[in-house]
């Protein structure tokens, strides 16, 4: 069963859940603001005193940002705060740890539970009846007509609310 909320928000998903296609590595970030600022490798290794091939390793996601690190880019790259550089690490870990999970993923820019069948752990509880799950989704007016051709298809049953 599928309980329908109607909204008009056109971005309705929640990031807390969703599993991103790719994670990006903080070093391919940093690599892309060296060159865009026009800087060698080798002259940004000496700039804030790490050898090279650290950097490149770096760079290459084979080394994450640390906090001395974070600090070290802060001084190297004017503008850009070490907290920004631990925020990408952090958030790049966590995409790597929700792709390893594999709980969700996005589908036409909403989240949705992977696999061809309902996941009982990610639903609600008390939303397991013997076989069935019930869910609550939530879609912008524009979308439920998609929603009950799936019905339709998958045999589910719809209450709007």
């Amino acid at each position: 069963m599928i309980r329908i909320m109607e909204t008009s928000n056109e971005k309705l998903w929640d990031s807390r859940t969703v599993t991103p296609v790719m994670a990006i590595h903080p070093g391919e970030v940093l690599g892309e603001e060296l060159k865009s600022r026009g800087i060698s490798q080798k002259e940004f290794a000496q700039r804030v005193g790490m050898q090279a091939t650290h950097l490149s390793a770096l760079i290459h996601g084979m080394r994450n940002i640390t906090p001395a690190l974070a600090a070290k880019l802060e001084t190297g790259l004017p503008g850009i705060t070490a907290s920004f550089w631990l925020g990408l690490q952090a958030q790049y870990n966590l995409d790597v740890s929700r792709k390893k999970l594999n709980t969700s993923s996005v589908v036409a820019g909403y989240g949705a539970l992977s696999g061809t069948y309902m996941a009982p752990a990610l639903a609600e509880p008390g939303a397991i009846y013997g076989e069935k799950c019930q869910i609550t989704v939530a879609i912008p007016q524009k979308d439920l007509d998609l929603l009950k051709d799936l019905a339709q298809k998958f045999n589910w049953e719809i209450v709007n609310e």
